[in-house]
This record gives C-alpha cells, structure tokens and sequence, in this order.
C-alpha cells in the first residue's frame, strides 16, 4: 500500500512527492525568515544613521512605499466599502446643484410675503443680530447679540481687545507651527482687519461701522454658512449632517440681506427707514440721520458687499467642482 514504485530505480512515488512539497515549504519558511530578517536590519540600520544624524528615521516599509499614490482628481471625497463608486458621485452632484439650488429657493421665498416674515423670525435675525456684534467686536467695542437687538458699549473696551487680538494671534501661531498656512494667512487677515478697525478707525467711525454690520455681516455670515457644505467627508460637519442646517441658513439669510438691497438700487421704499419700538432708529435711519450718510451711498455699500459674497461663493463652487470633474465625467 506504499504506491506504485519507478520500474528503474525503484522510488515509491508518492513519498518523493511528499519530500519534495515538505522541501518547498520549507525553502519558502526560510526565505520569509530571511526577508523579515534583512528589513529588521534595514530598520535598525536606519535607526542608527538618525540617531547619529539626529534626525527622523526615514525608513519606509516596502508595504507602505509599494501603495499607489493618490489621485488628485478625488481630493476631498473619501471612499468607504463596497459602495465607493456610489458615495464618490453622489457626493460629486451634490456639490454640483446643492448651492444653485439653495439660493434659488431662498431667493424665491424672500420674495413671498408669508416665507419672509418666516425666514426673518427664524433664520435671518440672529444672523443678522450676530453681524453687529462681530462688527463691534472687530471695533474693539464690546457687544452682546439677542434675538432682536445687540447691545454695545459706549466706549472700546480695551479687554475685549486684548482678547480678540490673543485667540487671533493663536490662530497664527497654530498655523505657523502646524504649517496650516491657509490658517495663518486667515488669522493674519482678521487680526489686520481687527487693528484697523480698532487702531485707524475713529469712535465715530466704528460707532457708524456698527449699524452698518448689521446687514453687511448677514451676507457674510450667510456666505460662511452655505460655504461649510463644501467641507471634506469626514468633517464634523459632514458627518453629522449640520452642513445642511447651515446652508439653509446661510442662504436665506444672505439672500434676505442682498435682494433687498438689490431692489433698493431701483426702489429706496424698500429701505426700512423708521424707528423700531423698544430699540430706536433702524440701521438705515441711524446711518442717515445720525453719521451722514447718503442713500446712495448706503445702497452701494451693502450691494459691493453681497457681490463680492457670491464671487467668492463662486470661486468656492467651481474649484469644488474642477476636483471632482474626473468622477462628474465617469
């Protein structure tokens, strides 16, 4: 029961077959020895020559070096499991209507009578109300924002400089240390911006400045808020979904802001001169009545500010979209 055996020589075939496949395997044993063996010396060697260096070993594992780069084209979509190819576009198409679409609808229902007074109760007031505040602040005044009104101090509140100037200051200091240059460039910017405001402008001036931020800073704000849809999966945002909650509120409360003033352009009863009961003057009448301003002028301000909001919301768009062109096209 041994097996057949060679007529020439007389080797029981089945046993050489049995050596030969043990022999394999152990050749391959010894080889996979031998290669972990050489990289655990190749790792060693290159610990030794950084710390005589004093540098960061450079060694790399063949596994990770033989990874294939990543393809620019899909910076800013991450792929998960076997539904890749699907969350790729879907995620490529949203980014493609979701913004056209949310200014569309909000430009359609600032223009209702009924969706208006809606979208002002609950969306474009406390955005509107937090536009003075950061104005003031970025003033050097200090300021609290409520639902209907924001209270400011009476003269610059040299903490709440000092306070803004040090979390802008950190912000640069964070970029700088962490080669987060786009936070470096955005906290030097506000931190110019913040002197300015507190330095070069006069007690009058940012007095002015203040009512002026009311709907200036509801664009900007609202620009800032749709512009968090365009974070990278796995964002905070995007996982918990808040960017759609921020871009429905971005968008009706910039286009509250910058439809008015766009009518306003052709018909100034749309300005809402006046004064509010419990508060005083409204921005406008404030601006004319009390630190000279034109009409003209008031008009030009807030219509230069929201184009320049959708410019840079433009901008956003469409470098959002030449990164996912590759799968838009597929």
């Amino acid at each position: 029961m041994a097996g057949p055996e060679c007529p020439a020589c007389g080797v029981i075939y089945l046993r050489a077959e049995v050596r030969a496949a043990t022999q394999q395997a152990e050749a391959r044993d010894r080889e996979a020895r031998e290669a972990a063996q050489r990289a655990a010396e190749d790792q060693r060697a290159a610990l030794r020559e950084a710390l005589e260096a004093h540098t960061v070993p450079t060694f790399v594992s063949p596994l990770v070096a033989a990874q294939p780069e990543p393809d620019p084209a899909m910076e800013g979509i991450t792929f998960h499991g076997e539904h890749t190819g699907d969350e790729g576009r879907l995620e490529a198409r949203l980014r493609l209507a979701v913004l056209p679409v949310a200014l569309g609808i909000a430009w359609i229902a600032v223009r209702s009578p009924g969706f208006q007074g809606l979208l002002r109760i609950f969306f474009t007031m406390p955005v509107h109300e937090l536009g003075h505040a950061v104005t003031a602040w970025f003033c050097g005044f200090s300021a609290t924002p409520t639902l209907w009104v924001t209270h400011v101090s009476d003269e610059r509140s040299t903490f709440m400089t000092l306070v803004l100037s040090g979390l802008l200051g950190a912000l640069v200091w964070q970029g700088w240390k962490r080669r987060r240059w786009t936070w470096l460039g955005v906290g030097a910017g506000l931190l110019a911006v913040h002197w300015t405001g507190r330095f070069v402008l006069t007690q009058t001036q940012a007095q002015a400045l203040f009512f002026f931020g009311g709907d200036a800073g509801l664009m900007v704000l609202g620009a800032l808020l749709m512009a968090t849809f365009y974070v990278p999966p796995g964002h905070y945002l995007h996982r918990h979904q808040l960017r759609w909650g921020f871009l429905v509120m971005g968008a009706a409360a910039f286009m509250d802001g910058f439809e008015q003033w766009w009518a306003a352009r052709r018909n100034v009863d749309r300005i809402p001169f006046g004064r509010i009961e419990g508060v005083g003057l409204s921005d406008p009448s404030a601006l004319v009545e009390t630190y000279g301003w034109t009409v003209g002028n008031i008009i030009r301000g807030y219509v230069t500010v929201g184009i320049v909001c959708l410019v840079a919301l433009a901008v956003l768009y469409l470098v959002s979209l030449w990164r996912v062109r590759d799968v838009l096209r597929g």
